[in-house]
C-alpha cells in the first residue's frame, strides 16, 4: 500500500507511525475537550499519559513477541519503533494496567477515569486500522471477485487478489462504536460506558480476525487474537452485569 509517506534526506516518514501519532493526538485532544465541557479538572491527564506510555511499550512488546522469529535475528530493530509495529492487545492491556495502577496510587476510582477515556480508545482503534491499511498489515482473506467488502489488494508479498477489506471494516466498526458511545457517555454509568466500549471493540475484532489472512500466533490451533478478544469481551460483560446492579448516584 503506502508504507512510506515521504523521505526527507536520510529520514523516512513511515505511514504507520505518522497515522498512529495523529490518532493519539486527536484522541487526547478530544478527551481534553469533552472533559472541559463537563467542567472536570485536568488531574486525570497524568493518568492518561501514564496509560499512553505503558500502552506504547506494551504494544511494542506484543508486536515483537508475535514476530520473534524476525526480531531474534535483528535485535537492533526491536527499538526502531519509528518504523511502526504495535500490537493492539499488548497496548490495551498494558495501558489499562497502568491506568489502574495510577488510580490506585492517587486513590481515585478507576471506572470514571476509564469511562472518560473510552471514546478516545475507540478513536485510537480506528486510526490503528487506518495505519494498518496504509502499511498493508492485517490484510484479508481471498474472496470471489465482486464480493461484498472485497477489493483487489496485495498481501505481504505484493501479490494482488480480491481480498476482504479488513482494515476498512475495522475503521468503520471502531468509528461506529465511537459515535454510539460518545453522545450517551453522560447518561450512562462509568462502568456502562467503559464496559460497552470494550465489549463492542472486542466483538468487532473477533469478526474481523475471522476474515484475516496474514500470519497470527496460534495457541493450540486457535488464533491468539481471538482468544484475547474473547477474554476482553467476557470481562466487559461481567463489568456491565456488575454495573447494572448498582443504582446511579442521586444528583
Amino acid at each position: 500500500m503506502y508504507p512510506i509517506l515521504g523521505r526527507y534526506g536520510p529520514f523516512f516518514l513511515f505511514s504507520y507511525t505518522a497515522v498512529m501519532s495523529l490518532g493519539i493526538v486527536i484522541g487526547i485532544g478530544f478527551t481534553v475537550w469533552q472533559a472541559r465541557r463537563r467542567g472536570l479538572s485536568a488531574d486525570w491527564l497524568d493518568g492518561l499519559l501514564a496509560a499512553l506510555a505503558a500502552g506504547v511499550m506494551g504494544g511494542r512488546a506484543g508486536f515483537v513477541w508475535g514476530e520473534w522469529a524476525y526480531f531474534q535475528e535483528r535485535p537492533s530493530a526491536i527499538l526502531q519503533i519509528q518504523q511502526g509495529g504495535l500490537n493492539y492487545h499488548g497496548a490495551l492491556l498494558a495501558g489499562l494496567m497502568a491506568l489502574w495502577g495510577w488510580c490506585w496510587w492517587q486513590k481515585r476510582p478507576f471506572l470514571p477515569t476509564a469511562a472518560l477515556l473510552a471514546p478516545g480508545i475507540a478513536l485510537a482503534s480506528a486510526f490503528g486500522w487506518f495505519a494498518c491499511w496504509l502499511d498493508g498489515c492485517a490484510y484479508g482473506q481471498e474472496a470471489a471477485a465482486g464480493s461484498l467488502l472485497a477489493a483487489d489488494l496485495p498481501d505481504k508479498f505484493g501479490i494482488y487478489g480480491w481480498r476482504y477489506q479488513t482494515q476498512i471494516l475495522g475503521i468503520a466498526l471502531s468509528l461506529l462504536v465511537f459515535v454510539w458511545v460518545w453522545p450517551r457517555q453522560r447518561r450512562w454509568l462509568p462502568g456502562q460506558t467503559f464496559g460497552f466500549t470494550l465489549f463492542a471493540l472486542s466483538l468487532s475484532r473477533i469478526g474481523i480476525e475471522l476474515l484475516r489472512s496474514d500470519s497470527v500466533l496460534q495457541l493450540s490451533g486457535i488464533n491468539i487474537n481471538i482468544i484475547l478478544d474473547t477474554a476482553f469481551a467476557l470481562f466487559s460483560l461481567l463489568l456491565l452485569k456488575y454495573t447494572s446492579r448498582r443504582k446511579p448516584a442521586k444528583t
